[in-house]
């Protein structure tokens, strides 16, 4: 088990333990919240999960030579990895498309953009969008550079569908903050609804053995949100106790920074799961609140469950997986800090 999720268990079961107290600790509340965001969690990413795969699996003659398009949709521990694996069996590609593309841009459309439009009110929203432009504008060199490294072959034609969508929302970041705001914002809207439709097929399926999905893809949905749950649980507990006992500390890196404690605190806690900075998200102030969108398209994770998921399936590539998304969400972190004080915004 990954060093970092077995922490956060710890903390959970802290949580739990008092809950059995009365909240003698005061840490009850902090296990409660986290256990709150189960049903939210199965309705933004269980009907993906159980859905797309599904269809994916069924039809992957539609996807021949796609491997680029599937993995910029998919997480490598939500399907992405294992379908890239079926489709080709060279391995430099299925480190790029397997590791890198999908525990990023795949990550990001399948598992974080769901969560995250569901949970954040308009202004946090407005926020996240531009975090994430800027550490897509980090992330793209980065992925470029690695794919000519592993001389993936017709690399850039290969990859140009995932640099002309990249570039449409860069450049509307550039020309029109506002039109991208509700580009974006109406794509929320549509991974919403089609959440909503999976979400609801997915019980059809379940009550009345219809064959949208299987069951074997229910129970890996349910085992991923209880275990996403359980993570935030101990995010929850972790941070309540850490802000206790070292506020004056993480104040001082804050003020380093510019940004609060509750920022500090959800950027160590995206190493392991950006889910975890999640309830943190709302007390950030502006820059913080930048900052953990753009470290959360590449650099979340990076210790978290998904080392543990590319350890066990590809050990070779997991220098490729921990450089790639450090370098890239640091590389994010810096062009944000730039450019926001180039324009005088001083995030």
């Amino acid at each position: 088990m990954n060093p970092i999720i077995f922490i956060l268990l710890c903390f959970a079961a802290l949580g739990l333990l008092d809950k059995m107290l009365n909240n003698r600790l005061g840490l009850a509340s902090s296990f409660d919240r986290g256990i709150i965001t189960m049903g939210d969690f199965m309705m933004s990413v269980g009907g993906f999960y159980c859905i797309a795969i599904a269809f994916l699996n069924g039809h992957a003659n539609l996807f021949e030579n796609k491997e680029m398009i599937i993995s910029s949709l998919l997480a490598p521990d939500l399907g992405g990895y294992s379908i890239i694996e079926s489709m080709t069996h060279v391995d430099n590609i299925l480190i790029f498309c397997g590791v890198l593309l999908t525990s990023t841009l795949g990550c990001l459309i399948s598992f974080q953009l769901p969560i995250f439009l569901n949970e954040l009110d308009k202004d946090d929203l407005n926020h996240y969008l531009k975090g994430i432009i800027y550490g897509i504008l980090g992330l793209l060199p980065v992925l470029i550079v690695a794919g000519i490294v592993l001389q993936i072959p017709n690399f850039i034609v290969s990859f140009l569908p995932v640099i002309i969508i990249c570039a449409i929302l860069i450049g509307l970041f550039f020309i029109s903050f506002q039109t991208l705001i509700v580009v974006l914002t109406l794509f929320s809207k549509l991974v919403q609804i089609l959440g909503y439709i999976f979400f609801f097929l997915v019980c059809l399926t379940f009550f009345f053995n219809m064959n949208f999905t299987n069951a074997t893809l229910i129970n890996d949905a349910l085992r991923i949100v209880f275990q996403m749950s359980i993570i935030v649980c101990g995010s929850l507990v972790f941070c309540e106790i850490i802000l206790r006992k070292f506020s004056s500390q993480i104040e001082r890196i804050g003020q380093i920074l510019n940004i609060d404690k509750y920022s500090v605190m959800g950027i160590i806690l995206s190493f392991g799961t950006s889910i975890a900075m999640l309830p943190l998200f709302g007390k950030m102030n502006r820059k913080g609140k930048i900052l953990n969108a753009v470290f959360s398209l590449s650099g979340a994770f990076v210790f978290g469950g998904q080392l543990g998921f590319i350890a066990s399936v590809n050990p070779n590539s997991v220098t490729w997986f921990v450089v790639v998304k450090l370098v890239a969400g640091m590389l994010g972190l810096l062009i944000a800090n730039l450019w926001e004080k180039k324009t005088g915004n001083c995030i």
